[in-house]
C-alpha cells in the first residue's frame, strides 16, 4: 500500500479503483449509484466522498471507461445538440438534458446548480455550501535562516510574547550546524531566557518563520523604508501603493503572488492600510529552452550526455525535445563565452528580439550570428551618415516625420513591455527607413544628425554599449544611459500623416509593380520601357471609406447595403453595377485590409497625385524610360484594364515604346 499526498493524487496518470459492492441512493431520483474506491479522489475535498460525473469530468470519464461504468450525458454544449456516445467528457456549463425529473432540462450554469440545490433543500436531503480551497498557512520552520518567532515559553505563564522594547529578535551567531535538528537549539544564550512576565527561567521559541512571510510585504516597507517606529505608515503606504508593474517567473504566480495578496488583504482587514491589491500589472517572463534528450515512454527529459543513446530506465531510443535550460540537463549556454566571442550587445539583442518577454524561446546559434551581423551593421551607420553632403530635398520631410512616428511607436511598445516590437523598431525598422531615405535621394547631414540623436535613445535598451559608442561619436558629452529622451521627439507635427501615408502607398505600389513587371517582360519577350497606372474611380473609393467607417462605428456589415443604395452613384442605371461590385468585390476585401491599408483609405489618399509626383523615382526603381498615371476615365484606357482598378490597387500596364 502506498500513501499518496493530495498533490500526488491530482497528478496520477492512471486512475484505478475497486468496487465496494455497496450502493448509494440518489435522493432526487431514487436510483442506486455504485460506490467505488478510487486512487485519485482527494480525501480533504468536501466529505471525502464525491459524486462522480463521468460525462462531464475527464478524470471520472477515464475511470468509467476503464471499468465499463455507464456514462450518462446530462449536459450539452448547445441547446439543440443531441445526446449520443461521448469520445471525451464535456466539461463546459451548457444546458441540462435527459433529466428524469421535470424542471431541469434547459437550465445551465449557476441557474442549473441553484435548481438542484433548491430541490434537495425542499425535501430536506441536503443544502448548499461553499467549498473553500483556502487552507491554513503553517509559517513555522525548524531551520536557522528565517525570522525568529517572538514568543517565549514559560512554565508558569505559558506562551508569552516578547515585549516590544526587545524587538526585533535577532538570530544568534554561535549556532552549530550539524545537519541534524534545529541549529538554533545549539545556542544556549538564545534559547534560555527569563520570562518577561514573571522573571522565572523560560525558553525562547526556536522555530523561525517561513521566508515567504518576509517576501510577502517587502513592497510595503519600500514605501516607508526610513520609518524607525513601525514597519510602515498606513497613509504613506496607501500613497505609494499599489506597485505599478511586477515582473517575475511564472512560479511566482502560484506562490509568492498568492502570499503577497493574502498578506496585503490581511493587513487591510486589520486596518493597517486601505488598498486592496499589492500589484497593478503582472508580467511573467518566459523560459529560455534548448534541446535535450527525451524518453517518450517514460515521459522524462535527460542529460545531454545521453544524446543519441538509449533510455537508461526503459531502454527505448531517446528523442529530442526543447526543454528549459538547466544545469541538471546540461543544456545550458555559457554567457561568458558568448560575450567574449560576440559581445554582450549581441546576446542581449538576440534574446530580446527572439520572443516576447512572457513567451518561451528556443536557443539558436544561428540566431546569435544573425544578431551579431545586425549589431555590426548598426555599428557602421554613424560613419556612413557622417559622409552625407547633400542639401535639403523633399524626402527630408518624410524622414523627420518617420523619426517622430517611430519614437511614438517605440515608446508605446516599451510602455506595454512589448520588448520584441520595441527592438524591432530600434534595430531593424529604422535601418529600413534609413535605406528608403537614401534610395529616395536623401543625404541631408542635418537630418542624419537628428536621426542619430533620437535613434541613440532607442538603441540603449537592447544594445547599451553600441548606443554609448554612437552617443560619444555625436560629441554630446556624458553617458547616454544617464539621459531621458526629450518629450518633444515623438510629437506629431502638421502634415506628418499625409507625408507618411504617401510613402507607405508608394512602397506598396512598387512592391506590387515589380511582380507585374516580371510577368510583362515574359509576355513581351523583352524588358518594358513604359508603364501606365490607372487609379480607381471616385465612387469605388467612397464606397470603401463609407464601409470602413460604418463598421468602425459598430454597424453590422450585413446592413450596409441600406447605406449604399442612398449614395448618389448608386442611383439609376449604375445602381446594379454598384451593388454587384459591393457584393462580389468590395465586401470580401473590407475585412482583408490591414490596419495600415485602412489608415491610407480613411486618410483621403490621392493615389494618382502621389504616383504622378514620383514618376521619376518609379522609373528608376522599375527600370523604365517613362511612367504616367491618371485616374480611370481621365485618359486613354491603355490595355483595356482600367476598369479593374481597385482602391489601393491601380491598374498597371507595361508596354514597349
Amino acid at each position: 500500500m502506498v500513501a499518496l499526498s493530495d498533490f500526488e493524487r491530482g497528478m496520477l496518470k492512471q486512475k484505478v479503483g475497486v468496487p465496494t459492492g455497496r450502493f448509494a441512493i440518489n435522493p432526487l431520483t431514487g436510483e442506486e449509484v455504485p460506490i467505488w474506491i478510487g486512487n485519485f479522489v482527494i480525501a480533504a475535498y468536501g466529505t471525502g466522498a464525491v459524486m462522480a460525473v463521468p460525462g462531464h469530468d475527464q478524470r471520472d470519464f477515464d475511470f468509467a471507461k476503464n471499468y465499463d461504468i455507464p456514462i450518462r450525458q446530462v449536459l450539452v454544449e448547445k441547446a439543440d445538440d443531441e445526446v449520443g456516445e461521448m469520445a471525451s467528457a464535456y466539461e463546459g456549463y451548457g444546458p441540462m438534458v435527459a433529466s428524469p425529473l421535470p424542471g431541469f432540462d434547459g437550465k445551465s450554469g449557476e441557474e442549473a446548480n441553484r435548481a438542484v440545490i433548491e430541490s434537495l433543500e425542499e425535501i430536506g436531503m441536503g443544502e448548499g455550501t461553499v467549498q473553500w480551497k483556502i487552507r491554513d498557512w503553517l509559517i513555522s520552520r525548524q531551520r536557522y535562516w528565517g525570522t525568529p518567532i517572538p514568543i517565549i515559553h514559560c512554565p508558569e505563564c505559558g506562551i508569552v510574547p516578547v515585549p516590544q522594547s526587545q524587538l526585533p529578535v535577532l538570530l544568534p551567531d554561535d549556532v552549530v550546524f550539524t545537519g541534524h535538528g534545529n541549529p538554533l537549539e545549539s545556542s544556549d544564550p538564545f534559547c534560555n531566557v527569563d520570562c518577561p512576565t514573571c522573571g522565572s527561567g523560560a525558553r525562547r521559541e526556536t522555530d523561525t518563520m517561513d521566508t515567504f512571510v518576509d517576501s510577502s510585504w517587502y513592497f510595503l516597507r519600500f514605501s516607508d523604508a526610513m520609518n524607525d517606529d513601525a514597519c510602515f505608515d498606513g497613509e504613506v503606504a496607501d500613497y505609494w501603493m499599489n506597485v505599478d508593474f511586477y515582473c517575475g517567473g511564472i512560479e511566482h504566480a502560484q506562490m509568492h503572488l498568492i502570499y503577497a495578496r493574502f498578506w496585503t488583504k490581511a493587513l487591510r482587514d486589520l486596518g493597517l492600510l486601505s488598498h486592496d491589491e499589492p500589484f497593478q500589472t503582472l508580467l511573467c517572463q518566459g523560459m529560455v529552452n534548448k534541446p535535450a534528450p527525451h524518453c517518450k515512454p517514460c515521459g522524462i527529459t535527460l542529460h545531454v550526455d545521453l544524446t543519441g543513446k538509449m533510455c537508461p530506465i526503459c531502454g527505448a531510443e531517446l528523442g529530442i525535445r526543447s526543454a528549459k535550460m538547466s544545469k541538471s540537463l546540461g543544456n545550458t549556454v555559457s554567457p561568458e563565452g558568448l560575450v567574449s566571442e560576440f559581445g554582450a550587445d549581441t546576446v542581449r539583442l538576440f534574446i530580446l528580439f527572439s520572443a516576447q518577454p512572457e513567451a518561451g524561446m528556443d536557443w539558436s546559434d544561428e540566431g546569435v550570428l544573425a544578431a551579431w551581423r545586425q549589431v555590426s551593421l548598426l555599428h557602421g551607420i554613424p560613419a556612413t551618415i557622417s559622409e552625407w553632403v547633400g542639401t535639403a530635398s523633399s524626402i527630408d520631410g518624410w524622414m523627420k516625420a518617420r523619426i517622430r512616428q517611430q519614437v511614438r511607436q517605440w515608446m508605446t511598445a516599451m510602455d506595454n513591455a512589448d520588448l520584441r516590437r520595441a527592438v524591432e523598431i530600434s534595430h531593424y525598422d529604422l535601418v529600413k527607413d534609413l535605406n528608403w531615405y537614401t534610395r529616395r535621394g536623401g543625404a541631408n547631414s542635418e537630418v542624419g544628425l537628428d536621426l542619430l540623436k533620437a535613434w541613440c535613445y532607442m538603441l540603449q535598451t537592447a544594445t547599451p554599449h553600441l548606443a554609448e559608442e554612437w552617443w560619444s561619436g555625436l560629441g554630446t558629452g556624458g553617458l547616454n544611459a544617464t539621459r531621458v529622451m526629450p518629450k518633444g521627439y515623438g510629437n506629431v507635427e502638421a502634415g506628418d500623416d499625409e507625408i507618411l501615408a504617401g510613402e507607405v502607398y508608394l512602397r506598396q505600389f512598387l512592391d506590387s509593380a515589380r511582380n507585374t513587371r516580371r510577368m510583362a517582360q515574359r509576355h513581351l519577350g523583352q524588358p518594358p520601357t513604359k508603364a501606365i497606372a490607372q487609379t480607381t474611380v471616385d465612387w469605388k473609393v467612397d464606397l470603401a471609406v463609407s464601409a470602413l467607417r460604418f463598421i468602425d462605428d459598430g454597424g453590422d456589415v450585413k446592413q450596409f447595403q441600406k447605406v449604399l443604395i442612398a449614395k448618389p452613384y448608386a442611383q439609376g442605371e449604375q445602381k446594379g453595377e454598384v451593388i454587384t461590385f459591393w457584393r462580389k468585390k468590395m465586401l470580401p476585401q473590407v475585412f482583408k485590409w490591414s490596419d495600415e491599408d485602412r489608415a491610407l483609405l480613411l486618410g483621403g489618399l490621392d493615389e494618382s497625385a502621389i504616383l504622378g509626383a514620383n514618376s521619376g523615382f518609379i522609373c528608376t526603381e522599375l527600370e523604365l524610360e517613362e511612367f504616367t498615371a491618371w485616374k480611370f476615365g481621365d485618359g486613354e484606357d491603355v490595355g483595356g484594364r482600367g476598369g479593374s482598378a481597385f482602391p489601393l490597387r491601380p491598374s498597371l500596364t507595361f508596354v514597349q515604346k
